[in-house]
């Protein structure tokens, strides 16, 4: 069966295209992105000058090395006043609770952990 250029064009060009969206999907739930915001309002006290506060969502008990290892480090690096985790930290559908307890204990460790539990 013979496929005219055109339409073999199109198939390849939509192959294409699912596959790098593939990859932009996987790439986005398992790159650790760090993103600075400074935010300055005469209505903050001035005992939060400098205040640095790190927050993780959407973790999904996804893990970023052996026990979250990087991002933890990473973490530890970015030298925040606190930590807080503002979402998502356990998955519906993959609900082993040991590795989100397990970050938790290991942020502990570097500063003060907030969470969200709902």
């Amino acid at each position: 069966m013979k496929i005219g250029r055109r339409k073999r064009n199109i198939i390849l060009t939509t192959v294409l295209c699912v596959i790098i969206l593939a990859a932009w999907t996987i790439w986005g739930n398992t790159a650790l992105m760090v993103n600075t915001i400074i935010i300055s309002s005469s209505r903050i006290p001035a005992a939060f000058l400098g205040f640095r506060i790190a927050q993780v969502s959407d973790l999904h008990n996804a893990e970023f090395g052996e026990n979250s290892a990087k991002l933890l480090k990473l973490l530890s690096e970015s030298k925040p006043d606190i930590i807080v985790i503002t979402g998502d930290l356990i998955d519906a559908s993959y609900t082993d609770v040991g590795i989100a307890l397990g970050f938790a204990q290991e942020s502990v460790k570097i500063v003060s952990t907030y969470f969200v539990t709902v």
